[in-house]
């Protein structure tokens, strides 16, 4: 089972149209209660000063959430899930919600299955994408040896 943040990041990096497809698969087997209703807000950036090994909030940023109940089959089967973006996109955050939601339900459903498949192969055409990318920018890395194999760093020319 691929973790919550693999997953969330598979479907807001990848295919656009992944999450509103799988949250359509959800809502025809399962039953779906908005709880809140996608809206948007204001998150902190908080961001880590490694000079001063403290943190501290860069500014706000804009974001969009939205929370959803889903209902199993089974009575008492029912989960919350939660959706969140950052942006204006009400659609992804609600697909995200569902997601969210069908793959926090107890027990082992059909529905579940075939969402982790998809999830899965959406991580690994990421990872496919992200290392195409890495192995092109590495081709154009340039190597400044200017000193002629010297060492100069600060501990070398302190000494």
């Amino acid at each position: 089972m691929i973790s919550r943040r693999k997953r969330t990041e598979a479907l807001v990096e990848g295919d656009p149209l992944l999450a509103a497809k799988l949250a359509r698969m959800i809502e025809e087997q399962l039953r779906v209660e908005v709880l809140s209703a996608p809206r948007q807000g204001l998150v902190m950036c908080e961001v880590r000063d490694t000079a001063r090994c403290s943190r501290f909030y860069m500014g706000e940023a804009l974001m969009t959430e939205c929370r959803v109940l889903v209902s199993g089959p089974g009575a008492g089967q029912e989960a919350e899930g939660l959706g969140a973006v950052l942006g204006v996109d009400e659609g992804l955050a609600y697909s995200l919600a569902v997601i969210d939601a069908a793959c926090a339900l107890p027990g082992s459903l059909e529905c579940r299955i075939q969402l982790e498949q998809y999830i899965e192969n959406a991580w690994h055409s990421l990872c496919e994408a992200r290392s195409a990318q890495d192995a092109q920018t590495l081709a154009s890395r340039v190597a400044f040896d200017e000193m002629g194999g010297q060492d100069m760093s600060v501990q070398a020319v302190a000494k």
